[in-house]
């Protein structure tokens, strides 16, 4: 399993998007046509923009008032581009894998003081979710990200 992640993370292709920290996706090929309108929360606090992958893939990504995502989060069959979706720190994920190649790597765990991230599953069963806690939203619940 360790080595299907690692394969994961090395295919990504280029960021067509911002990703994690930076602006909303944009839409595109890699988003089916009919993806489905933002599901605001609180329009003070943030707002989750919900869309379905060609794949069938949810991706979730959190915007707060300035409209920067601070969170993000997929479940699905298929992993998502994470390199789309995590934007500037997927590379500290492809570090953070490439550190701990040794153990099973059926799940990701990666919490540092500027980044959180979890990512597991099994083909045909995926999901994750990741946070930058510096731009959380006051009172914002991190059990919001699934």
């Amino acid at each position: 399993m360790k080595i299907y992640i690692v394969l994961l993370l090395s295919v990504c292709v280029a960021s067509s998007y911002a990703g994690l920290g930076g602006a909303p996706a944009a839409p595109g090929p890699h988003l089916l046509s009919n993806a489905t309108s933002p599901a605001t929360s609180n329009p003070s606090t943030y707002t989750d923009l919900k869309r379905t992958l060609d794949s069938g893939t949810e991706v979730h990504e959190f915007l707060n008032a300035s409209g920067t995502v601070f969170a993000v989060s997929w479940s699905g069959p298929f992993l998502p581009d994470l390199k789309e979706v995590l934007g500037s720190h997927f590379q500290t994920l492809r570090d953070h894998v490439k550190q701990h190649a040794g153990g099973a790597l059926s799940q990701v765990r990666l919490q540092q003081d500027d980044l959180v991230i979890f990512s597991g599953g099994r083909p045909g069963a995926f999901e994750g979710r990741a946070w930058i806690p510096a731009l959380l939203p006051a009172g914002f619940d991190t059990a919001a990200v699934k």
